[in-house]
């Protein structure tokens, strides 16, 4: 549970306009990395998907990454490569996953679809991420939604800084005899 902070009224109207700012700023911050990130998963996808081969490349499991989070649950992150040949050379490729998307690649002769640049075969990635990547209104739409969610969500932390954590102290009240 929160404990209320009392602070005086001048206080909490420095408090109330930090804690906008630094609100604002993360919300430019996050949202900027986001945008990069995605422009440049499609920037890349496009680059490979101009002049691209496909190849099928069998998957195989590194390891499994187990984090114990909160009320004792447990989750599992499956780490995977897969290596191909293209241009004469040997490339690997490595993903990670969760439990519950893990059991396609479990299976024996699991395998995925690779394209690769044919300018420059050490371009490549999987074939079903190049083609969530390949729009970019797709990427702007994902971008967009997260914005709002983002949004949202450092509105909220302002409101609990500033109406929950740091609260106005209430002036003290003189008895009259």
């Amino acid at each position: 549970m929160i404990k209320n902070i009392p602070v005086s009224e001048s206080a909490h109207a420095r408090i109330s306009t930090v804690s906008m700012w630094l609100c604002v700023a993360a919300l430019i911050v996050f949202t900027t990395v986001l945008a990069w990130s995605g422009f440049n998963g499609w920037r890349q996808a496009s680059a490979i998907l101009k002049d691209h081969s496909v190849v099928v490349a069998p998957v195989k499991l590194e390891d499994i990454e187990e984090k114990s989070g909160r009320k004792g649950r447990t989750t599992y992150t499956y780490h995977f490569s897969y290596t191909f040949e293209a241009g004469g050379t040997t490339h690997t490729g490595t993903f990670s996953t969760s439990e519950s998307n893990s059991e396609r690649y479990m299976e024996e002769d699991a395998t995925v679809k690779v394209a690769y640049a044919n300018a420059e075969p050490s371009r490549f990635e999987r074939l079903d991420r190049l083609e969530a990547n390949k729009s970019l209104g797709s990427v702007l739409k994902r971008w967009l939604i997260t914005l709002v969610i983002s949004g949202v969500l450092a509105f909220a932390a302002h409101q609990i800084i500033t109406r929950r954590l740091f609260v106005v102290d209430p002036p003290a009240t003189t008895a009259s005899a």
